[in-house]
């Protein structure tokens, strides 16, 4: 009997996922346990394991398409196995959206990095393995996105020594190309972008005055953003209709937290473990919390759910989204634990195997923006939280101390917080307790 393959429920929240990319066909041969779709959540990507040895009998739910939890997305079988009759009505069901415009593969421009290139986490995978430049592969997948077959077939031809970059075209020079029958691979236009008079001059001059008056663009058309780009967007509209939000920014002084990184470096790293401000600032958020109880919450409009534990989230990029998983109960473990932990959870953001427990059932999230020279910046609230706390950049700055001006490392500290629940006094009482830690990190020891 066909077996199905169904939308797993990969969290108590999840209602639907989103098909990210099938990586089998209809009549592929699968082992139990292979990796055959991947879909996608409001938070991280997982793949989805073929549950019996046999062939691909029917694929249902089509990429790009959303999906109920529970319903199916194929079956599986022996060859020629008849399917039930509800699949031909599932097949209706799950639908990607119709394609347009969005849809047309554009080459991305040579000189991207391969985190600006929207690639299916398992061809991301493929390509870090085999040092492949992202940006040099065509991707074959819904609006341009690089599947594994991608970087497979690139590969392939990189191995016979015919790899080559693909061509950049304006969307005005592409349109003319297929309306006139110019094949844009024939022309010579010595690496540089192939424009609009590149193939009036190929198609002849009767066709320039057609189009002589049409201006050209350099815009690419208009592409349906990722599924995590549209939960991220969800979300964040979200959080902002349903958090009365004040953000309060506090100056701290970071000399005695730079000394304590220096001086935990070498014992961290003989561990193979790194120290990061971020991690010392996890922990110090952490204390702080145990002393707020209000901020360590979460509120539903006429519950407050006050959280035993301090379960904090950094915010990490992946891709041109972000994801925010969370170090359990970091109060009561050693800043080594939560620098371990730490950088586990971010290596699993990127390479693509974090775990829907590892986003889920966070207090209190941190997000860093001080590598970039971020002095100030009002952070969304990750719901169903109450806070968050922005990290700027640690900026040499003169100050005035015991009546001298004198040079100090200084960063501002955000904290945006839902004023539903966190006055203006408490959110500056905690801030002033973050900012006091952060300052003397040798009080987290008393």
């Amino acid at each position: 009997m066909a077996e199905k393959v169904l939308m797993p429920k990969l969290g108590m929240t999840m209602t639907e996922g989103t098909v990210e990319e099938w990586r089998v066909k209809e009549g592929d041969a699968v082992e139990k346990g292979q990796a055959i779709v991947s879909v996608a959540t409001d938070k991280l990507t997982n793949d989805v394991e073929a549950p019996c040895e046999g062939v691909v009998l029917r694929i249902l739910a089509a990429e790009g398409a959303s999906v109920p939890v529970s319903a199916t997305l194929a079956y599986l079988g022996a060859p020629g196995e008849a399917i039930p009759e509800e699949g031909a009505a599932d097949r209706t069901v799950a639908q990607a959206a119709p394609a347009g415009p969005a849809d047309e593969v554009t080459a991305v421009p040579r000189g991207s990095s391969n985190r600006d290139v929207r690639a299916a986490p398992v061809a991301r995978k493929l390509a870090k393995e085999h040092g492949v430049d992202l940006s040099l592969v065509e991707g074959t997948g819904p609006n341009g996105r690089i599947r594994r077959e991608d970087v497979e077939a690139f590969l392939a031809a990189q191995s016979q020594g015919e790899a080559q970059a693909p061509l950049r075209v304006s969307p005005t020079a592409r349109k003319l190309a297929e309306d006139t029958g110019v094949d844009v691979s024939q022309l010579d236009v010595g690496g540089r972008r192939i424009m609009k008079d590149d193939v009036l001059g190929a198609a002849g001059g009767s066709v320039r005055a057609d189009v002589a008056a049409e201006p050209e663009g350099d815009d690419y058309p208009p592409m349906r953003v990722s599924s995590m780009r549209r939960s991220i967007a969800r979300n964040m509209t979200a959080s902002w209709h349903t958090s009365p939000r004040v953000t309060y920014t506090h100056p701290v002084d970071c000399t005695a937290l730079k000394a304590l990184r220096t001086t935990l470096r070498e014992p961290f790293e003989a561990e193979g473990l790194k120290i990061t401000y971020n991690h010392i600032i996890m922990k110090v958020a952490a204390q702080a919390l145990m002393e707020f109880p209000d901020i360590n919450a979460s509120f539903d409009s006429e519950q407050l759910t006050r959280h035993a534990h301090a379960n904090v989230g950094l915010a990490v990029a992946k891709g041109d989204g972000l994801i925010v998983p969370n170090v359990k109960w970091v109060e009561a473990k050693a800043l080594r634990e939560v620098s371990r932990e730490t950088e586990g959870l971010i290596a699993a953001v990127r390479d693509g195997s974090i775990g829907m427990d590892d986003v889920m059932g966070g207090t209190f999230s941190i997000t860093n923006l001080g590598r970039y020279g971020v002095t100030g910046f009002s952070p969304i609230i990750n719901q169903p939280e109450l806070a968050i706390l922005g990290v700027c950049a640690i900026v040499d700055t003169p100050v005035v101390r015991d009546g001298r001006v004198v040079i100090r490392p200084m960063m501002n500290l955000c904290l945006a917080a839902d004023h539903r629940v966190v006055d203006g006094v408490m959110a500056a009482g905690f801030l002033r307790r973050v900012a006091q830690l952060v300052e003397n990190p040798y009080l987290l020891l008393a």
